[in-house]
C-alpha cells in the first residue's frame, strides 16, 4: 500500500489539538467577561447606595463659568433634565420604552451557557464529521488500493502468457536448428516475465551452441538467482565454465547437481572427465570417439540390410496375383515391412 494513502494520524491529531486550544480561550475569554459583569454589577450596586459619595450622592466638578457645570448622579436617581421634561410634559414612560436596559447578571450567565453549550456542540460536531472524514477517506483509499491491485494481477498475468508464448516459439525454432531465431525468442520471453528462470536456462543453451560463453554463465547466474535448484542451469553453467578454462568452478557446479540429484549421471561423467588427467582425458576421448564410430557404422549397416531386403521382395511380388496365398512369400513379405517400419 502507498504511505501517502494511509491516514495521517499526527496531522489529525495536531488539527483535534488546536480547536481544543481555540475552545479553551473562548472559555477563558467568557470567564474574564463574567467576572467583568461582578465588577459592574457590585459598582451599580454601590452608586445606587450612594456609597461613591456618602454625603450627598452628588459630584461637582470644578468650572470655570457656571456652564460648564456637570452634574453626575447615581444610575436610576432623577437628575435636573428629567424633572425639566416632567414640567414639559414629558413622561418617562416613552424614555422607558426607547431607553437600552442593562444587562443583568442573569442575562450574561444565560449566554456564557448558551455559548459553551454551542461550543460542546460544536467540538462534539466537528469530532464526528472528522471520523466520517476520517473513515470515508480510509474506504476509498482501500477501494483505489484494490483497483490498483487487481489491475497489476491482470497486467502480469498478462506478461506470464505472452512470455510462455514466446519461449515455446524459441522452443520450436531451437528444434529447427534457427539458434539466431531462438536466442531472440527467449529473450523477448525474458522481456515479457523477468521473474521466470526458464527462459535464461534455454536461451544459455543456445549460446553454448553458438560458442558465447560468458553470456551463457550470465544467463545461467540469473537463473539460478530466480531458483537456485534448477539443475539445467548448473550442468549448463558448469559447461560454460569449463569451456573458459574454470575447472573448479565447473566441479563446483557439478557437485551442486549432484547433491540435488545424487543419481544424476551427467554430472557424475563430467566431474569424473574434470578430474582426469591430459593423458587420461586424451585416452577417454579417444575411447569414446572410437566407440561413436562403430555405433554409427552398426546403425548404417542395420539400414543397408533393410533396404536390401525391400528390394527382393519388391522383385519376386510382380508375378504373384492379387489374391496369391502362398504361405512362403505373403508372411516374409509381410515380416519385412514391419521390421522395416519399426526402424524407421
Amino acid at each position: 500500500m502507498d504511505p501517502n494513502l494511509l491516514p495521517n494520524p499526527g496531522k489529525m491529531l495536531g488539527i483535534q489539538a488546536q480547536v481544543r486550544h481555540n475552545a479553551a480561550e473562548i472559555s477563558e475569554y467568557f470567564s474574564d467577561l463574567g467576572k467583568w459583569e461582578e465588577e459592574v454589577k457590585a459598582k451599580d450596586k454601590a452608586i445606587l447606595k450612594g456609597d461613591l459619595n456618602p454625603a450627598s450622592g452628588k459630584m461637582k466638578l470644578p468650572g470655570v463659568r457656571q456652564k460648564g457645570f456637570v452634574e453626575m448622579v447615581p444610575s436610576g436617581v432623577p437628575g435636573p433634565k428629567d424633572k425639566e421634561r416632567k414640567k414639559k410634559g414629558g413622561g418617562d414612560e416613552d424614555d422607558e420604552e426607547t431607553r437600552i436596559k442593562p444587562k443583568n447578571y442573569q442575562d450574561y450567565n444565560q449566554w456564557d451557557k448558551f455559548v459553551h453549550r454551542d461550543l460542546d456542540k460544536m467540538l462534539e460536531d466537528f469530532d464526528e464529521n472528522d471520523r466520517q472524514e476520517q473513515e470515508e477517506g480510509h474506504r476509498n483509499r482501500l477501494a483505489e488500493e484494490r483497483r490498483r491491485i487487481e489491475e497489476k494481477e491482470r497486467l502480469a498475468r498478462a506478461h506470464v502468457e505472452e512470455a510462455e508464448r514466446l519461449k515455446n516459439l524459441g522452443n520450436d525454432l531451437l528444434k529447427q536448428g534457427d539458434l539466431e531465431g531462438a536466442r531472440s525468442m527467449y529473450g523477448r520471453a525474458i522481456e515479457s516475465d523477468p521473474q521466470n528462470h526458464i527462459p535464461y536456462a534455454n536461451r544459455a543453451q543456445v549460446l553454448l551452441q553458438l560458442e558465447s560463453y560468458e553470456e551463457a554463465v550470465k544467463d545461467c547466474d540469473s537463473a539460478l538467482s530466480l531458483d537456485p535448484r534448477y539443475v539445467k542451469a548448473l550442468l549448463r553453467r558448469a559447461t560454460a565454465k569449463e569451456a573458459l578454462g574454470d575447472k573448479e568452478g565447473a566441479i563446483g557446479d557439478l557437485k551442486k547437481v549432484t547433491m540435488l540429484e545424487p543419481t544424476n549421471k551427467q554430472a557424475k561423467d563430467q566431474i569424473k572427465q574434470l578430474n582426469m588427467t591430459p593423458e587420461e582425458r586424451e585416452e577417454a576421448m579417444r575411447v569414446k570417439a572410437a566407440q561413436e564410430a562403430k555405433d554409427a557404422k552398426e546403425r548404417r549397416k542395420k539400414e543397408r540390410g533393410a533396404k536390401k531386403l525391400v528390394v527382393r521382395e519388391a522383385e519376386a511380388t510382380p508375378t504373384q496375383s492379387a489374391g496369391d496365398a502362398d504361405p512362403t512369400t505373403r508372411p516374409a513379405r509381410i515380416k519385412v515391412v514391419e521390421e522395416q517400419e519399426a526402424k524407421g
